[in-house]
């Protein structure tokens, strides 16, 4: 029994030391590539690891393999990130205007936009799942991505719960924020993602190695 309890703490103990790891990584390689272009290569990177222990890889080289995704999806990551920063920026500043702009007119647009918004981040927390697990074209992983959103409306809620909780633990603790800000969000939309991939049919079929 003391044995059982001995290695369960010790994998407990290895998943958060390597969880810490991959945000660290995740930092470095943003300034490796100036931030703008080396954060999204990064948190595909990151989300890639993550996949991998998910599904089965776990003895991996952390290093070795972030750096080769890093350098792979280099430039199809960046156009991906500049898709969802321009669409998202675009939503946020329509709505901030319809807020603030005193028009009856315009005012009406506030909560139809509020709700884009809302389907647009619950989109993201499919989006970069299914960009590292499934080979497909830009226009289905945006498409799929908001799909798979409402396949399982259940666990989408249970996601967005969670992101917000680890939201609300680090404007607590913000500490946490160099060695979890990052990877701890990725871990969660990771393994969420998983389980509704693996519940939708055809999607099995087109997964990556």
């Amino acid at each position: 029994m003391e044995s059982f309890a001995l290695e369960r703490i010790y994998r407990f103990t290895d998943i958060i030391v390597r969880t810490a790891y991959i945000n660290i990584l995740v930092i470095v390689f943003s300034l490796l590539g100036l931030i703008v272009f080396g954060f999204f290569p990064a948190i595909i990177a990151a989300f890639s690891i993550f996949r991998k222990w998910f599904t089965g890889y776990s003895d991996i080289s952390i290093t070795r393999n972030f750096w080769r995704v890093y350098k792979r999806e280099f430039v199809r990551s960046n156009l991906v990130g500049f898709i969802i920063v321009l669409v998202g920026g675009l939503l946020y500043i329509n709505m901030s205007i319809a807020e603030v702009i005193q028009h009856d007119g315009i005012r009406l647009t506030y909560y139809p936009l509020l709700l884009v918004n809302i389907l647009f981040l619950g989109m993201l927390i499919y989006l970069l799942p299914m960009y590292v697990h499934f080979d497909m074209k830009l226009v289905e992983l945006f498409k799929n991505a908001f799909l798979c959103m409402f396949a399982m409306p259940l666990l989408t809620i249970v996601l967005v719960v969670t992101i917000v909780m680890l939201y609300f633990l680090f404007t607590i603790i913000p500490g946490l924020l160099p060695f979890f800000g990052f990877s701890l969000f990725i871990l969660v939309m990771m393994k969420g993602a998983l389980i509704s991939f693996e519940r939708m049919l055809g999607f099995s079929e087109i997964a990556k190695d």
